[in-house]
């Protein structure tokens, strides 16, 4: 008997409440706009910088993250309970100045740091709750209470570290008692040496990573059998140790025919493991007969577009070229890009119209003749700038990488609408998803020179392949659940939580044994995200944020101490803004007067990024960390790649705008699906 044999579907389940997979549950959620963010942008910039991606560059955009991250955590909290604190990054310089003039000048030796720092916390704590206390009291909007206490305890810093010391900068604490146990336990690094395991362990563990999610994901959407097959589930196991070999055969060799031998046992071995493993523990289902709806057409060309795009690119655009795009334009094609980005907004206008009432036709000449040719100059002018700030190996970049997303989301969006119409076409759909990767990855492997694009991504592009093909097989086989499972459920969870598990070892053994630094930072940005996801998931406490941040009347009414959680929200993005300074200090010995002037905006755009509302009662604390992480890859990614460092602020806005939209979006189906 299979030890999955208890696990019995249930025989009745409340019918009123629609079953939602966990794919579905996972696309409404508010951090899955970041998640597909991060992993798209660090794959853009790796794609574009011989160096990014290294394990060096990895932990220097992770130490840059760390803080940011840490400090996103808070204040996400706060914007998801309906308030703002400006204050936020003056406090990382407060509290460092604080802790370090105490060290130097408190006495004549100085104080020890066991009570400069325990001191520091007490004073950042006072002012969360006094911006707490008068937000509460006044009914003041709190960015006017937090931008006077930003000036307050700006002017502060500046006026004390120059009567006290001096200078802005306040540095020397390596004397002061216990400097040694918090230089380890703050701002600590270990450097860790190479070893032979490295790739394999990294390997293995990505393909367990991937298989794993899946049959979680599986345990999750579809329905068990009564009995397990243990013939089938062999059959399982010996096609994911073929996967792991031919994967690990195709990393090893560069040669064509090592590549095609490797490559076809790796993926026929993995996606017979997906496919036995759902014959052995999920009930089929009978085929539906149809034809191919009228709404996927368009976004099967749109997919089959983007793939050619996607593929050309490549060759169209050389990688090593540097000039700007308006330059390396013939003339004749400035002309037509000229002529083509003052005409747009005319063109749209004219379909307007054209669609327009008699009346609206008659009140558009007086748009025509005053506010149509502004609008055409100040698209003239920004396309054409846009053109002379990109550079050539930058709109490469782009178009693979915006081709690509688009083509995938097409496809699979076009699968999803046939999966209720066609069996037939479903399937015929999902080998044509499978055969764009294929050939992304063929014209990908054709244009790099590098190992790492001619063996990395091409294996990534197969791989997907692989699982888009067997995925599709499986969902067009097998009956999908429309009621709850608990116990499936539960197992999936669990097959879900493993790999990731698996994963995060196998991605910290490559960066970690590459000559990569770890740095304490990284595990405490690690550690409060936890914390906080935890604290607003799972804890009444949540649910109070989440009540105050939609409306604090109601929530009042209904007993939530509305005041007491706001202030305690203020304290925490006070003390998170303490621990982030003394973490600097420690680091590097030093710390500036101005420390943090202005990157409160950077939280609020890191917190905005990964799915906050601004208006608050809507948000993830997990989401707030991968914007972070995207505005440090970003940070880090643009000056590996060669580019204008000075781009930084135009990828971050274009982020942000992106970012609100998708929010928005995936906030709008959250709502339709309850």
């Amino acid at each position: 008997m299979s030890e999955f044999d208890d696990l019995t579907p249930l025989k009745q389940s409340d019918e009123r409440i629609t079953y939602r997979g966990p794919l579905k549950r996972l696309l409404i959620s508010p951090e899955i706009g970041a998640l597909i963010g991060a992993v798209v942008v660090w794959a853009f910039f790796w794609g574009n910088g011989d160096k990014f991606g290294t394990a060096g560059s990895t932990a220097n955009f992770l130490d840059v993250a760390a803080p940011l991250g840490i400090m996103a955590v808070a204040v996400s909290l706060l914007m998801i309970g309906g308030e703002f604190d400006l204050s936020a990054g003056v406090m990382t310089g407060a509290s460092g100045v604080s802790i370090a003039l105490m060290a130097k000048y408190f006495t004549d030796g100085g104080i020890s740091l066991w009570v400069c720092i325990p001191a520091a916390f007490l004073l950042a704590g006072c002012i969360g709750w006094w911006n707490g206390f008068l937000v509460n009291k006044t009914g003041l909007p709190s960015f006017i209470v937090t931008l006077g206490s930003f000036f307050v305890i700006k002017g502060a810093n500046l006026v004390f570290s120059k009567r006290i010391n001096s200078l802005v900068n306040v540095a020397g604490v390596e004397k002061a008692h216990g400097y040694k146990f918090f230089k380890a336990f703050l701002g600590g690094e270990n450097k860790f040496g190479d070893t032979k395991y490295r790739d394999l362990i990294f390997i293995v563990g990505g393909i367990l990573f991937g298989v794993l999610l899946i049959i979680g994901f599986a345990e999750q959407s579809l329905v068990r059998l009564e009995k397990t097959s243990m013939t089938s589930l062999f059959i399982a196991l010996i096609g994911s140790l073929a996967g792991v070999a031919g994967v690990l055969v195709l990393h090893r060799t560069d040669s064509v025919n090592g590549n095609v031998v490797a490559g076809v046992i790796g993926l026929t071995g993995s996606a017979v493991a997906i496919v036995y493993y759902s014959r052995a523990r999920f009930q089929t289902r009978q085929s539906i007969v149809g034809a191919l709806p009228e709404s996927a057409r368009p976004l099967i060309l749109l997919g089959l577009l983007g793939t050619a795009v996607a593929s050309l690119a490549g060759q169209l655009f050389d990688r090593g070229e540097e000039s700007v795009m308006l330059q390396w334009f013939p003339s004749w094609l400035r002309l037509v890009v000229a002529v083509v980005a003052g005409a747009l907004p005319l063109w749209f206008f004219v379909r307007k119209v054209m669609r327009g009432d008699v009346e609206f036709r008659a009140k558009a000449v007086a748009l025509i003749v005053v506010r149509l040719p502004i609008i055409c100059l100040v698209s003239l002018t920004g396309i054409v700038s846009l053109f002379q700030l990109t550079t050539v190996q930058a709109v490469r970049a782009v178009l693979i990488t915006v081709a690509g997303t688009g083509a995938a989301t097409c496809l699979y969006r076009a699968r999803s609408l046939i999966a209720k119409h066609s069996t037939k076409w479903f399937i015929n759909l999902g080998v044509l998803m499978s055969a764009c990767f294929i050939v992304v990855a063929f014209a990908v492997r054709a244009d790099s020179r590098a190992p790492r694009f001619r063996g990395g991504i091409f294996a990534t592009l197969l791989i997907a392949a692989t699982l888009v093909l067997a995925t599709t097989f499986v969902e067009a086989a097998h009956q999908k659940r429309s009621l709850a499972d608990p116990n499936a459920d539960r197992l999936g969870k669990r097959f879900v939580l493993l790999g990731i598990v698996i994963g995060a070892i196998a991605l910290g053994t490559r960066l970690l044994f590459s000559d990569g630094v770890f740095r304490m930072s990284v595990f405490w940005w690690m550690f409060f995200t936890a914390v906080g996801s935890f604290v607003l998931t799972k804890t009444k406490y949540g649910n109070w944020i989440f009540a105050v941040g939609g409306n604090k009347d109601a929530a009042r009414a209904t007993g939530v101490p509305a005041d007491k959680v706001k202030t305690a929200l203020f304290m925490a993005t006070s003390l998170m803004g303490a621990f982030v300074g003394a973490m600097i200090l420690m680091r590097l010995n030093s710390v500036q007067a101005q420390q943090g002037d202005g990157q409160e905006f950077e939280y609020i755009i890191a917190a905005v990024v990964g799915g906050n509302l601004m208006t608050g009662g809507y948000g993830s604390v997990i989401g707030a960390s991968l914007g972070a992480l995207i505005m440090a890859v970003s940070k880090n990614g643009i000056p590996a790649a060669q580019w204008n460092q000075d781009g930084r602020f135009i990828f971050l806005g274009a982020v942000l705008l992106v970012a609100v939209l998708v929010n928005n979006f995936v906030r709008k189906k959250a709502n339709e699906q309850r």
